[in-house]
């Protein structure tokens, strides 16, 4: 699941780049442009189509709702930029094709086949008329290359669930196209019913996190309740806007919310919605941009982890023999060149090498555990490093104690042959 979400993420930024980009250039954009910007919101709408369908199979059965509600919200997002992109069309060129598809199924289709057109799908939810009724007139009924009776085969492929009920039994003709929109216009028009919906749904935004996408998906509901209420000449001004910045605020997390007070920067003023969302949405940028950053930040950290652990575990499977070098390890007290050496290059090796006079290996003698001792004087040294004279045993190999490191001693005739014996540090 965790992949699928870091792709949701990663397509959201694609969709509000894509969005900001259009916004900035649509004015001025060029027929081969506003084709491009088509196509990318094409591609988007099916990238985002194929990810949510592999989402609402793998979620949990409690999430399921939320994801369709995301989806919605994004599926709105995506429409409103179709829309804008079309309007600019059909003014720049009015004759342009028609590109991208919705699926329309072959019962609709068996008369002509159409050019494929990606067109917001209706399921009769009253909210969402006013957002399909735009998008279906800029990219169907204002196109002058559709007939009628395709219009009508694009209307019945858009609907769904009670609005394709209205009108299924309507037979494909050119006649019947006016007939079919005026029925859903009658059924979904009722102005009083879209100010309740729009208002609803505008009020029942839930209380959101401070992330990236629980700010984006409340900006793009908040402002799609805003074009909608201004299709029905509600404009929002005055008292109207102070009221709904009231709400978006009240809907926002303690963090979130303290930026903006910081943004108003102690001023009397309530802001106004255009400086609230200009704010959201740079916000939402800042979060997504530093969760991108954290992302990799980690990522490069465990592979970091993972390289010094693969490291650490080769170097511990690889023991060498301390004299030979050889990698099938072996003892020092069995290694060849070792035992060949006298017993005084052998102390000299083992002091050099700091390691145990007892048992040979890399410890000090204090911590050594081995119950193992001198065969020849059962003192506390390997038998290969005793000297059959005891003086040569005091001076050449000295049992050093507790708190003293045999590196400090050398072998040497100024040490005190009469000092007591030590143990190695």
């Amino acid at each position: 699941m965790e992949p699928l979400k870091t792709k949701k993420k990663v397509l959201k930024t694609a969709l509000t780049r894509l969005r900001d980009k259009v916004a900035s250039a649509i004015k001025d954009a060029d027929s081969i442009a506003l084709r491009l910007f088509e196509s990318k919101t094409s591609d988007l709408f099916n990238d985002f189509k194929l990810l949510f369908d592999s989402i609402f199979v793998t979620c949990k059965p409690e999430e399921l709702d939320d994801f369709i509600r995301e989806k919605e919200t994004i599926d709105d997002s995506i429409d409103e930029l179709r829309l804008n992109v079309n309007r600019r069309m059909n003014k720049t060129d009015p004759e342009h094709s028609i590109s991208s598809v919705s699926s329309c199924n072959a019962s609709v289709l068996s008369d002509v086949k159409l050019p494929t057109l990606s067109v917001q799908t209706f399921n009769g939810k009253i909210e969402n008329w006013i957002m399909f009724k735009d998008m279906f007139v800029a990219s169907v009924i204002e196109n002058k290359s559709i007939s009628n009776s395709m219009k009508l085969q694009y209307l019945k492929a858009s609907c769904r669930d009670e609005a394709l009920r209205v009108i299924q039994s309507i037979s494909i003709s050119d006649a019947n196209f006016d007939i079919a929109w005026k029925l859903l216009e009658d059924s979904y028009s009722n102005k009083r019913e879209l100010l309740n919906a729009i208002i609803k749904k505008l009020l029942s935004q839930p209380n959101i996190s401070e992330s990236s996408s629980a700010i984006l998906n409340l900006i793009d509901i908040t402002n799609e309740c805003i074009r909608s209420l201004e299709v029905l000449h509600y404009k929002v001004e005055n008292l109207s806007e102070t009221m709904i910045v009231f709400i978006i605020v009240e809907k926002l997390d303690k963090s979130t919310r303290y930026w903006w007070e910081k943004e108003l920067n102690n001023s009397e003023d309530f802001g106004t919605l255009k400086q609230l969302l200009s704010f959201l949405q740079s916000q939402a940028r800042t979060l997504q941009n530093s969760k991108i950053k954290e992302v990799k930040k980690n990522h490069n950290f465990q592979n970091n982890v993972t390289s010094m652990v693969s490291t650490s575990n080769t170097k511990s499977t690889k023991f060498k023999c301390v004299k030979c070098q050889r990698e099938e390890f072996h003892g020092l007290y069995k290694c060849p060149k070792f035992i060949n050496l006298s017993v005084h290059d052998r102390c000299e090796f083992v002091k050099r090498n700091n390691l145990c006079f007892n048992c040979l290996k890399f410890h000090a003698v204090r911590n050594c555990t081995s119950t193992f001792r001198c065969q020849k004087c059962s003192k506390k040294h390997s038998t290969l490093l005793h000297y059959e004279n005891e003086k040569q045993n005091r001076i050449e190999r000295p049992e050093i104690g507790d708190g003293i490191n045999s590196q400090s001693i050398t072998a040497s005739s100024s040490l005190n042959p009469n000092a007591a014996n030590f143990e190695s540090s």
